[in-house]
């Protein structure tokens, strides 16, 4: 479960209204001041920050505040060690850039940076809603609807200087975020874009190359420890092609006193570089949990308007990265989670694409999807392929997406699949994906909607009861 703190009148606007500049450290001196005393504290926040009135804003929203960020202490009002490392900082700047530190790493802050980063590269406005909407896709709980600890939180992040102001769509800073935190938000995404094995290796080698002063380890060495714990994730014969070179490629080392390099083999040594020291050990941790495939994940963002051109591409690769893409962009956008990719389209000439997704709207519902970027229409025999794999998987839903059309038989044999059994169908044209490429997630699910409208008027007539009781 993720959340973000709680934010109750505690925002920057308020504190510059009552102390003409947001400065954090104004509103943590009286806890100070009045050590224990949470009478006399409360009373000088509402002296202060509140004209005098001493209501639930100053008794209740702001000790409550203090306590979700981890600054108070309620049990004793005193300040926790980060509070009171706050509020003795020589600037407000430093202050604020103490507290931005502290929700970044403590308080799942980046999860902030993370989405408005997506937003931006959808080329989407950072608004209130879809800011909320985004921090739910990647997994935010206890968003209510009318809550505003988000904006609340990115507030105090553009305060900090960690994100640009509205006239630039709060855009994440680089620099700012490196100083914080000693990685950026672009090395965080590289990071997350190699293979699980590669962020494997490169987590055991960061930590094992900070004690020595040449930064430098046997590559055998590194990969011991990698295979002791994580054996059946490596392939011991493609070593150097699958996570050696790539590595160094990406310039996260470089490797010396090769032999036989391109054997696959685990001989000499791997040299740590720059770009890898430079980021704590602690940010450089491996994603067990990852479904989306490495070479996917950075480009999960690409726009809508760039995954149609892609579709249209003339090159075989160009059209599968795209229809690949145009999956992704249609789960999220359904608000469905990716569980596997059971075909990729590198296996299927770059025409196909099969994988599992799975929802939970109201009650759990499994979805297998198929994706085919065809110029010919999609025919019964396709149709009746995934419904023997829905049966297998245990599915409850078929989605079919093709930037072609459906045959007239596909389509009725959909009917009387959907009227016979408990599948279910949704299916989507080369004119919807068109308008919804162009148009945005509206269209997909105004679209989504009427379908679903069909089947329950076709399951409308399915037996809903075993038989009647008897009344011997």
């Amino acid at each position: 479960m993720i959340r973000i703190p709680s934010f109750n009148d505690f925002s920057p606007g308020i504190l510059t209204k009552a102390f003409g500049s947001a400065d954090i450290r104004k509103a943590l001196t009286p806890v100070i001041a009045h050590q224990g005393d949470k009478k006399a504290t409360v009373e000088r926040w509402a002296k202060e920050i509140f004209n005098g009135t001493k209501n639930k804003r100053s008794t209740t929203n702001i000790p409550a505040t203090l306590n979700s960020t981890g600054l108070l202490n309620t049990t004793n009002w005193t300040l926790t060690e980060i509070g009171e490392r706050i509020a003795l900082a020589a600037t407000s700047e430093e202050a604020v850039s103490l507290f931005a530190q502290h929700l970044l790493s403590d308080f799942n802050g980046k999860i902030i940076i993370d989405a408005i980063r997506s937003l931006n590269l959808h080329g989407e406005d950072v608004t209130k809603a879809s800011l909320k909407a985004e921090l739910e896709r990647n997994g935010v709980e206890g968003l209510s609807t009318a809550t505003t600890d988000h904006t609340t939180l990115q507030n105090w992040f553009v305060e900090s200087g960690v994100l640009a102001t509205r006239k630039e769509n709060f855009k994440p800073n680089e620099a700012t975020l490196k100083n914080l935190l000693g990685i950026s938000v672009s090395e965080r995404a590289e990071i997350k874009s190699l293979t699980l094995p590669q962020q494997i290796f490169l987590s055991i080698f960061r930590r094992m190359v900070e004690t020595e002063a040449s930064h430098e380890l046997p590559v055998s060495l590194v990969y011991a420890e990698c295979s002791r714990d994580f054996r059946g994730h490596f392939d011991d014969s493609q070593i150097s092609a699958k996570v050696l070179q790539p590595l160094e490629a990406s310039g996260w080392l470089q490797l010396a006193n090769r032999t036989g390099r391109s054997s696959g083999g685990k001989s000499g040594t791997a040299v740590a570089t720059s770009k890898l020291l430079g980021i704590p050990i602690s940010e450089v941790l491996p994603d067990f949990d990852a479904v989306i495939p490495a070479d996917l994940r950075n480009k999960i963002d690409t726009p809508r308007a760039e995954i149609l051109s892609m579709l249209d591409s003339k090159s075989k690769h160009q059209r599968g990265l795209g229809l690949e893409l145009l999956a992704l962009r249609m789960l999220i956008d359904l608000g469905l989670e990716p569980r596997s990719f059971r075909l990729r389209t590198r296996e299927t000439a770059y025409a196909e694409l099969d994988l599992t997704a799975e929802g939970v709207h109201l009650t759990f519902s499994r979805w297998n999807i198929q994706c085919k970027c065809i110029t010919s229409k999609v025919s019964l025999g396709d149709i009746a392929k995934e419904v023997g794999l829905a049966i297998y998987s245990r599915a409850h839903v078929v989605a079919v997406v093709t930037t072609s059309d459906f045959s007239k038989e596909a389509l009725a044999y959909c009917r009387e699949i959907t009227h016979s059994t408990h599948l279910q169908f949704l299916l989507v044209s080369g004119e919807i994906v068109d308008e919804y490429l162009k148009k945005g997630a509206g269209i997909l699910i105004e679209h989504a909607m009427r379908n679903a409208k069909e089947i329950m008027a076709l399951k409308r007539s399915q037996p809903i009861r075993v038989g009647d009781e008897s009344d011997d």
